[in-house]
């Protein structure tokens, strides 16, 4: 058969599929193929007949390209692991294949398996690498955990796959741009110092709104080596650009600012009462000049000033040590003597969550229970704040989320025990909906049996239902999985 007989009859058998076989029939076939249509065929299945020989026979005409032998890539060196087999091999096809629990399980559970894989010196499967990597493409708690699981032939494959990494913006590149901001923020992640150099370099040609919110990245990695470019901010003509920068210099109880904002603070605190056990507070006076660019606020034309505002402004920035020199006492001490004055604790709260200072943070948290001082506290200690914090009754349960959220996994049973208490509770529903995605597998394994005893009562409440079942069905597996690798 010549090419010019194959190209007469395809294009036969697409007028014939195009026009219908009322107005065109079927072409014969060359007859080079050397077969002929079956007999009684209809006009229809004649051309759907031909169609599929068609196919077949451009499919078998093709011949594979030949790469050149530079670009072949060298065979992966053997695997030094055993691969996991039996019950842990069927269940990680299963979690990739046909997941019996929800999305957001199955990719935790393939993370535990990863890790008991770890643990137990094997690895994944060859033929279950394709869909393990095609998971940890989009789930990034999944590709951290490949390695070293994935054994040799993994990371063979993965060398093949690789993208190029994008390029960093240049140094010279315009900071306006979105690329460039995005650039600039990482590179404050990773390199404070180049980052504060670039954004000094580039400071006059952005804009107002431009220069307050790449000055606001240097919340990151934010030390003293920052505040000349912040004092240069207080100076900006954009009331947004010193908002940002006051906002910082807060943050540094170290810095020029904060040592003037002692110097008018100390006249205003006087310590009183019998034995020294009370501290009186004036009000601020009428700020000058250069506590206006401090960012005090001046006296407005009309109404009366602000001063309880600008108290406020005065305790954010000034050292909390302030207060320690005036009562002669240490953190906890003093702000005892502060119980009476709730204006000035928030302010103080704002100042220790802002420097994340410990001290007055765990001093504050006596006398006040309060979500951003429980946020600044080392995993473990916040863990028994909050569980005492639950015991002990709490009016607005559903700000413990965002904690919750961040607590290291799995919680500690006395944790999970009072929490599980709370969801259990009239309202409980709401805050197990705001949790679904982590309380599965945050709790620990021991508490699973309670899970189950609530899962068993009568409940009307489908999101406090759903979270229990899912708590139950991932401890479940998770044990199936352990036992696996036994």
């Amino acid at each position: 058969m010549t090419w010019l007989d194959e190209l007469t009859w395809l294009d036969g058998l697409r007028t014939a599929a195009l026009v219908g076989t009322g107005r065109h029939s079927a072409p014969s076939p060359p007859a080079g193929l050397g077969v002929r249509p079956p007999e009684g065929l209809s006009r229809e299945e004649e051309v759907l007949d031909q169609a599929a020989m068609a196919d077949v026979v451009i499919r078998a005409s093709r011949r594979p390209a030949q790469a050149p032998a530079a670009t072949l890539p060298l065979p992966a060196s053997p695997d030094t692991e055993p691969q996991a087999a039996g019950e842990a091999a069927r269940l990680l096809e299963l979690l990739l294949t046909q997941p019996p629990v929800g999305l957001e399980l199955r990719n935790q559970l393939v993370v535990d398996w990863l890790q008991l894989a770890e643990e137990s010196r094997r690895r994944v499967p060859h033929r279950l690498l394709p869909a393990m990597f095609a998971l940890a493409e989009t789930k990034a708690a999944v590709f951290k955990r490949l390695e070293p699981a994935i054994g040799t032939r993994g990371r063979w494959l993965q060398s093949l796959s690789k993208t190029s990494v994008p390029k960093p913006a240049d140094e010279g590149a315009e900071l306006g741009s979105e690329d460039a901001r995005a650039d600039l923020e990482r590179l404050r992640s990773t390199d404070p110092a180049a980052a504060r150099k670039r954004l000094a370099t580039h400071w006059d040609d952005l804009s107002a709104r431009e220069r307050a919110h790449q000055l606001a990245l240097l919340a990151t990695n934010m030390g003293s080596d920052d505040e000349e470019l912040l004092e240069r901010a207080l100076d900006d003509k954009a009331k947004s650009v010193r908002e940002v920068a006051t906002g910082l210099l807060d943050r540094l109880p170290g810095s020029l600012r904060a040592g003037r904002m002692s110097a008018r603070l100390l006249p205003l605190l006087h310590l009183k009462g019998l034995l020294n056990k009370r501290i009186d507070i004036d009000l601020p006076p009428d700020p000058d000049e250069q506590a206006v660019r401090d960012g005090i606020p001046s006296n407005q034309r009309s109404g009366e000033p602000d001063r309880l505002a600008r108290l406020d402004i005065i305790i954010r920035g000034a050292p909390l040590e302030v207060w320690t020199s005036v009562s002669g006492r240490g953190p906890a001490s003093t702000v005892e003597l502060l119980k009476p004055e709730p204006r000035v604790l928030d302010g103080l709260i704002t100042a220790a969550v802002s420097r994340k200072d410990l001290e007055w943070i765990r001093a504050l948290l006596t006398v006040r229970t309060d979500v951003r001082l429980l946020g600044c506290l080392p995993a473990g200690e916040r863990e028994q704040w909050l569980e005492g914090y639950i015991r002990n009754g709490i009016d607005q349960p559903l700000t413990l989320v965002p904690l919750l959220r961040d607590l290291h996994q799995p919680w500690g049973l006395g944790l999970a025990d009072a929490l599980l208490g709370l969801i259990a509770g009239k309202n409980g529903g709401q805050l197990a909906a705001m949790l679904a995605q982590v309380l599965p597998t945050a709790l620990p394994p021991e508490a699973a049996e309670q899970c189950r005893r609530l899962l068993e009562r009568s409940d009307e409440d489908p999101a406090r239902r759903r979270v229990l079942r899912d708590a139950v069905q991932y401890q479940a597996f998770r044990q199936s999985l352990t036992e696996a690798f036994q």
